[in-house]
């Protein structure tokens, strides 16, 4: 496909500040960004490239940037207005995939996420009622 989400749900723990903590990753043409295993802040970042996936997929032209939320990197999204959009991390690697592809992996990997959080018992937690709102519309 050229684009995934991975989350390890195993990973997650609820920092002292109330931050969810986990490992995330992107694959871009089979290129892991910004690691494989890559901790971060997964809840919230794949609320917002849920965010950025629907706003782009709008039209030709629009563009999203998506930051992760420890270090210097990000993906950029830009749709192509033919039910496709492009990928690339860093502006270094890019993709371009179909719209319904890209969301029926950030869906899986929602999916796995929220479960995972609902099972330590965060459902709560404004962030994962964030992704549960993005995840269901």
């Amino acid at each position: 496909m050229g684009f995934g989400v991975f989350c390890e749900a195993r990973s997650l723990e609820l920092a002292r500040s109330g931050a969810i903590w986990g490992d995330v990753w992107v694959d871009v043409g089979g290129v892991a960004v910004p690691e494989a295993g890559w901790n971060d802040m997964p809840v919230v970042f794949l609320a917002e490239l849920l965010d950025a996936v629907a706003e782009v997929s709008r039209g030709e032209g629009r563009r999203r940037r998506v930051r992760f939320f420890d270090g210097p990197f990000w993906i950029d999204l830009t749709g192509t207005g033919d039910g496709r959009v492009t990928v690339s991390a860093h502006g270094h690697v890019a993709v371009t995939v179909d719209a319904r592809d890209l969301g029926q992996s950030l869906a899986a990997a929602c999916a796995e996420l929220l479960h995972a959080c609902r099972a330590r018992g965060w459902e709560d937690h404004p962030d994962v009622r964030r992704l549960q709102g993005g995840a269901a519309g």
